[in-house]
């Protein structure tokens, strides 16, 4: 038995707090991952399954109620005891552990002079956290993206992972999707040729995660791309600020790295 979210609905909200009774086992289907927990009177029980293959428009999800449901193999299994277990579990998302190289459908040109904004997203990761642990349990992405190398060459640069997007300058036309976060890049050309961008490396385990229930999406803060010469890269920024379009929002998850770990990033943003 499963019950599954509307299919056009706006509020893909699918973490949270989970209350657990002894020996209880819980089941979800997020996307293709097939992902069930069990609480012990002393460990708490992962198990997974992911298809060798998994679409990025796989963003349904749903909880399964057969205690009978045999995953299919390979299924992966991990432990983790304590002295004692308690009943709360917190399923939460979180940017990804590694920047992600976005390539648009198509290229991107921002001409002398002018500004604009693009709104891309991101794959999201699946954390796990009881009260006793500051850090998660677990933390797998839904959606496993490509591993690719960004840089000027094989030994300058770094491991990211990679991602087609379509790129809206109208958030409206962005598809809200269950395991991808928004973030807006402002871009300012104030140099005196056009700018051509097709990939860009988004730093974002230096961004914030909110949650606007108005709009029905993750969000992460803005990035600021200043634009001055050709000589030079270009200037990079995070606002502090959450982004206007997304009305009220509460705070999901700090970054993962420190936003001192950004000098050493502006380099290779384009």
């Amino acid at each position: 038995m499963t019950e599954h979210t509307p299919p056009n609905s706006p509020h893909l909200k699918w973490w949270g707090e989970e209350i657990f009774e002894l020996n209880q086992t819980k089941t979800w289907q997020f996307g293709s991952l097939l992902f069930r927990l069990t609480r012990g009177l002393q460990e708490w029980r992962l198990e997974y399954h992911r298809p060798s293959i998994q679409f990025d428009y796989e963003q349904q999800w749903c909880r399964i109620y057969d205690p009978e449901m045999v995953f299919p193999q390979p299924t992966h299994v991990e432990r983790y005891m304590f002295k004692e277990t308690h009943r709360s579990f917190r399923l939460m998302p979180r940017l990804s552990d590694r920047s992600v190289v976005i390539r648009p459908t198509d290229p991107i040109y921002i001409p002398a002079g002018q500004r604009g904004t693009l709104f891309i997203s991101t794959p999201l990761w699946l954390s796990g956290f009881v009260e006793s642990q500051k850090d998660p349990l677990f933390d797998i992405p839904v959606i496993l993206p490509k591993d690719t190398w960004f840089g000027p060459d094989k030994r300058s640069g770094e491991m990211c992972y990679a991602t087609k997007v379509d790129g809206r300058t109208n958030l409206n036309q962005l598809r809200n999707r269950a395991f991808r976060a928004v973030t807006p890049i402002d871009f300012h050309n104030v140099s005196n040729h056009q700018l051509r961008f097709d990939k860009m490396n988004v730093p974002v385990t230096a961004l914030p995660l909110f949650y606007s229930e108005s709009t029905g999406r993750l969000w992460t803060s803005q990035i600021k791309v200043i634009h001055e010469t050709s000589n030079t890269p270009p200037r990079i920024r995070i606002e502090s600020r959450t982004p206007p379009l997304a009305g009220e929002v509460s705070y999901v998850h700090p970054p993962r790295a420190p936003g001192s770990a950004l000098f050493n990033m502006f380099d290779s943003f384009f």
